[in-house]
């Protein structure tokens, strides 16, 4: 009995002698702090894959370490670089858990899912980061998320706040500038860009977000003045992403003229009392004949084919104006002789390739074959609309041989 009590005393635990030997809190955390050194090499270098399972190390030494909120941070970077989004999202929600009072990684997070299009989820990110941190960069983005999510008024405070807390910072302003113009408010937003652009003159983004404003507006003037600016101040890039959007807001036109390629070119030089018979050939000095005749009008945008090529959208007129002078026959009492084209055209070729339309119509001589006309103050309009459905600019629908175009 005395052998064994005494076997059992040698084998008695001695817990002091085995925590000594386990590695305490502090040595954890170096662990960890050292492997995320090891991982932030690798994924400088771009080797994402193993730079994953190396922060995956330093978070298993110190799971709530700073060391290991700072490797699900750059773990979740490595998994966006790799496209695994959803991986991402799981790593920012995990370190979430591991420390839940960083605002940095809800805004992470939401980051995520704003660049998504999940912008409810990212609003729910960005208002818990908000209230653990209400800095004006929270606030704003923030504000961001509430516009992309369409609730516009909580945007507009949220931009309010950023502008209190930030009042030598354009951002509040730029900010509130983006909501009206998603509003359809666009003097409300050119007003804001504006004051955005008092506080900081250099503040390029501002400058373009006022250019598409003025441009949604009809300003397209003004928009222009700003692609110079902007192309001013090596701000190219943005000049030239306004531009094109302003190319798509401008009404086509009607730019130029020429005589036709198709059938017989309709000569609008010619003025009060030309003999029909002087404008084609040899048939037209016959009683009663006809003959087809064209003109080319040039247009300053790729137009709607269809729209161009139906004849309902095409007038032809004796002109009309203030002055004696634009009027069909100079405003003189008409001949007997005096001949009346037809209102619409015979037909409309469009090609696409020149922006060019071949407009066809037909000429008749009277029975008595002394036809008179006027080719001059022949008018042509065409209220049909370009490709991408804008209708005409009613300042360059028209032509007559006279006037040009207005």
């Amino acid at each position: 009995m005395g052998t064994y009590f005494s076997r059992m005393s040698a084998l008695t635990f001695d817990s002091s002698v085995f925590n000594a030997s386990l590695p305490q809190s502090g040595q954890m955390d170096s662990y960890a702090q050292s492997t995320l050194v090891k991982a932030l090499q690798l994924y400088s270098d771009g080797k994402y894959s193993k730079a994953i399972s190396v922060f995956q190390q330093a978070i298993g030494y110190s799971p709530t370490s700073t060391a290991a909120i700072n490797a699900y941070d750059y773990m979740a970077k490595s998994y966006q670089q790799l496209g695994e989004t959803n991986k991402a999202i799981e790593t920012y929600k995990k370190s979430i858990v591991a420390d839940p009072s960083l605002d940095t990684t809800h805004s992470s997070l939401a980051n995520i899912y704003y660049s998504q299009g999940d912008y409810s989820s990212a609003v729910k990110q960005y208002e818990k980061a908000a209230k653990l941190n209400d800095s004006s960069a929270n606030l704003y983005s923030l504000g961001q998320g509430y516009m992309a999510d369409g609730q516009y008024n909580n945007a507009i405070k949220t931009f309010e706040q950023v502008r209190r807390l930030a009042p030598t910072q354009p951002y509040g302003d730029f900010g509130m500038g983006q909501v009206y113009a998603k509003q359809g408010q666009y003097q409300d937003a050119i007003t804001s860009f504006q004051k955005a652009i008092k506080i900081a003159p250099q503040y390029w983004n501002a400058y373009s977000e006022m250019g598409y404003a003025l441009a949604d507006s009809g300003q397209l003037d003004k928009a222009k003045d700003v692609v110079t600016t902007l192309n001013n101040n090596n701000s190219t890039s943005l000049a030239s992403q306004l531009n094109v959007y302003i190319y798509g807001k401008t009404k086509p036109q009607m730019t130029s003229y020429s005589y036709g390629e198709i059938g017989t070119p309709f000569l609008t030089g010619l003025g009060p009392g030309t003999q029909v018979s002087s404008l084609g050939n040899l048939n037209l000095a016959i009683a009663d004949a006809s003959q087809t005749f064209s003109v080319d009008f040039q247009f300053s945008k790729p137009m709607d084919a269809a729209s161009v090529q139906d004849v309902l959208n095409w007038t032809i007129m004796r002109s009309s104006g203030t002055f004696a002078s634009q009027n069909y026959n100079y405003g003189q009492p008409l001949s007997s002789t005096e001949t009346l084209l037809p209102y619409r055209p015979t037909a409309v070729v469009y090609n696409k390739d020149t922006l060019t339309a071949t407009v066809l119509f037909t000429v008749t001589q009277n029975s008595a074959a002394d036809a008179t006309i006027d080719p001059s103050h022949i008018q042509f309009t065409f209220n049909g609309k370009d490709a991408t459905g804008l209708a005409m600019d009613t300042k360059a629908n028209e032509y007559t041989g006279y006037s040009g175009f207005a």
